[in-house]
């Protein structure tokens, strides 16, 4: 069960609109942080501050590859939080339905 620290630190996160552009473009692929960069508009710095924050949350993970370093969302850690809290507020989930 996640506690209100935890929940503080995703919602933190989560509470930039840079952060949450990120957020967005990692959903569907991993990126370079310079492509998210180019992609967002703002610098390679600027990027990797807002990156930082998102990591220390546990919303993306990172690896290297040579000098570049790619990000990916952490999906699991993502759906993770958002069950915890609807399930902390007794807010149901509903389930998306696929098309097979």
């Amino acid at each position: 069960m996640m506690n209100e620290k935890v929940f503080s630190k995703y919602f933190k996160a989560f509470g930039d609109p840079t952060r949450l552009r990120i957020v967005m473009l990692l959903s569907s692929k991993e990126m370079p942080v310079n492509d998210i960069a180019e992609k967002i508009g703002l610098s390679q710095p600027t990027i990797s501050r807002h990156l930082g924050v998102l990591r220390e949350a546990e919303i993306v993970i990172d690896r290297r590859e040579g000098q570049n370093v790619f990000y990916s969302l952490n999906k699991s850690s993502v759906e993770s939080c958002c069950t915890g809290f609807c399930d902390c507020l007794a807010i149901p989930i509903r389930v998306k339905k696929t098309k097979n």
